[in-house]
């Protein structure tokens, strides 16, 4: 499904001219080589082009880059393999730098490979033009020996640059930079030619489930480039490697049976997502590495996706707090769910790949369209709110909350289970509930973003859980008075005791509060620790300046409770009690600050 989806990919790109055509392939420029007619180089300029960029601290910097070229196609180079119109230095002059002196040395093999593989081509043209007429003659009179016994003329001719060695040339005909050498017309009719002609690389012909059709079978598959975590020579998405993997006499990919041409598309698609900040996302704890993309490329969608699915802040972020927000009030009110026509036409994939060796590991792919997307991200958002308060929380956040700064961990379980929950609408993973309670009981001076996202975990997970099981209980998004669960009683109780603490002694901070000696304990076996927090209440309410307030609240919890103070929480009631001990505060602080309101309110008459 991956790989059909990529050259579906490849074809949309192609017509929209993002990707180079069938046999041709973009190489990056920074060097001008203006030939004379006779062969002789006229001169060599600077090819990069000055673009603008942004920095983090939000300046902008020009910075040159290479020209991205058209050129043709051909298997990754080495030493002992020359393209068709070289643009690399060594092999098209047949000497390189070293300590400021140009020489020849190990030079000459990779000169006469140039030659060899160049000189045929071009001399097979019929009817060549002036600038193929050039390159031949440079081809045959360029001495490099000859060249470097002059070094002051070389250095004049590479004056524009501190080591050519690293730069990539490109021809033309001296006067005419327009009139590059690969988009001559004879080169072209050639090459067209010569890709016609010739045999496809497959082994064998077998049928392409990718194409749906008997077609050559690739033998070697397409090198994936700069893949994050990825080894710097390249990746491989298929490979056969082993001897036990080969069965039937076929061996190497012949075994995977995907077609030549399903190779060369699904390897351009690849690259190009790789490539584009627009399409790759990259967790850089776990490694994961996100592509997304629409089945019409349209940067407003996917940069919308980006903001939806990974809470980036973007040129979209407004549309998607728009749209969350508007299922979320649907799903909340039991009303038919529909997202927006224009996404629901919009078919959307997104896949989660991983380093694995040499090799790219798939750990999901999920497609949909934007609007089912939507749907799900807002229904795990609803589960996740608390307080009525809406905020667009991505997946880093969830991950990096229940993160332990003293341990080293790879979270790339964890994360996939948050991606398959908020995309495809699956139970999340039961231990992220267990990692979520314990970072709560164990971080109590955690920020208030923090918190409230942990309790949001806690809440998601609990209701998730319990959904799946078909039971009819669930954690509201604010205080639940009908709610009477001893557990999520219990943990009200203790926000109450806390509140009291802290206002008997005017709000100021201690060295150690109930929260930092008691909450862990009482979360676990509140009966056992019920009794003394009871006394150092009974000793706090007496300093507290608006007693009744407090006494209204906890008269109200400990009716409900009565005697049924439980031993023991299993993790759900854990769950229960964190919740309740949220709600109870955020009812505290929204009472508190009504009541202060309202007792500073002077009646002048």
């Amino acid at each position: 499904m991956f790989i059909e989806k990529l050259c579906e990919y490849s074809d949309v790109l192609k017509s929209k001219g993002l990707l180079p055509p069938d046999n041709y392939a973009y190489r990056g420029i920074t060097a001008l080589i203006e030939l004379n007619l006779d062969g002789t180089v006229s001169k060599i300029s600077n090819f990069k082009e000055i673009v603008t960029i942004k920095l983090k601290n939000g300046k902008e910097k020009e910075v040159q880059r290479p020209v991205q070229l058209l050129y043709p196609a051909q298997p990754d180079a080495n030493n002992s393999f020359s393209f068709l119109i070289e643009h690399r230095p060594e092999n098209i002059f047949g000497m390189t730098l070293k300590n400021g002196v140009y020489t020849t040395q190990k030079c000459e093999k990779k000169h006469r490979l140039f030659l060899d593989k160049n000189l045929p081509f071009f001399k097979s043209i019929v009817n060549p033009s002036p600038i193929v007429i050039a390159f031949i003659n440079f081809m045959q009179n360029w001495n490099a020996e000859e060249k470097t016994q002059n070094q002051a003329c070389l250095q004049e001719l590479f004056s524009e640059f501190k080591d050519f060695t690293i730069e990539k040339f490109s021809f033309c005909l001296a006067g005419h930079p327009e009139t590059f050498l690969q988009n001559d017309a004879g080169v072209k009719d050639s090459w067209n030619q010569i890709c016609a002609n010739s045999s496809p690389e497959g082994t064998a012909e077998a049928y392409c489930p990718i194409f749906k059709a008997v077609l050559p079978v690739a033998r070697l598959h397409k090198k994936i480039m700069r893949f994050p975590g990825g080894l710097a020579s390249g990746m491989t998405l298929v490979s056969y490697n082993n001897d036990s993997e080969n069965s039937y006499c076929k061996e190497q990919s012949v075994n995977s049976n995907i077609s030549q041409l399903a190779v060369d598309k699904y390897g351009a698609a690849l690259n190009y997502l790789l490539s584009s900040d627009e399409h790759c996302v990259v967790e850089k704890t776990t490694g994961l590495v996100f592509l997304f993309w629409a089945e019409n490329p349209d940067s407003s969608l996917e940069k919308l996706c980006s903001a939806v699915l990974f809470g980036t802040d973007n040129d979209m972020s407004e549309s998607a707090d728009k749209l969350l927000k508007r299922i979320i009030e649907q799903l909340c009110n039991g009303l038919d769910v529909s997202a927006d026509t224009i996404l629901d036409k919009e078919k959307f994939c997104i896949a989660v790949l991983a380093p694995n060796s040499a090799r790219i590991c798939i750990k999901a792919f999920y497609e949909g369209t934007l609007g089912s997307i939507a749907l799900n991200i807002a229904r795990f958002q609803s589960d996740f709110g608390l307080d009525d308060d809406f905020r667009r929380v991505g997946i880093w956040q969830l991950i990096s909350v229940l993160d332990n700064p003293n341990v080293k961990r790879n979270d790339a379980d964890s994360l996939y289970g948050f991606f398959r929950s908020i995309t495809i609408g699956s139970p999340l993973p039961r231990k992220i509930l267990s990692r979520a309670l314990n970072r709560i009981q164990h971080d109590f001076n955690a920020g208030y973003i923090t918190n409230n996202i942990r309790v949001g975990i806690v809440r998601a997970c609990f209701n998730d859980i319990h959904r799946s099981n078909k039971r009819k209980d669930e954690l509201l998004m604010s205080l639940d008075y009908s709610n009477s669960n001893p557990a999520y009683l219990c943990g009200r109780l203790f926000a109450c005791y806390e509140a009291v603490q802290r206002n008997a002694n005017n709000g100021k901070k201690l060295n150690r509060s109930i929260k930092d000696t008691s909450f862990a304990a009482f979360m676990r076996n509140p009966s056992k620790k019920f009794a003394s927090l009871n006394v150092l209440f009974s000793y706090h309410i007496k300093k507290a300046p608006r007693a009744k307030f407090y006494y209204d609240f906890i008269n109200e919890i400990m009716d409900a409770l009565g005697d049924n103070i439980p031993e023991h929480l299993n993790e759900s009631d854990q769950a229960r009690f964190v919740v309740g001990y949220h709600h109870q505060n955020a009812e505290l602080y929204r009472s508190e600050k009504k009541l202060v309101n309202q007792e500073g309110v002077v009646d002048c008459e």
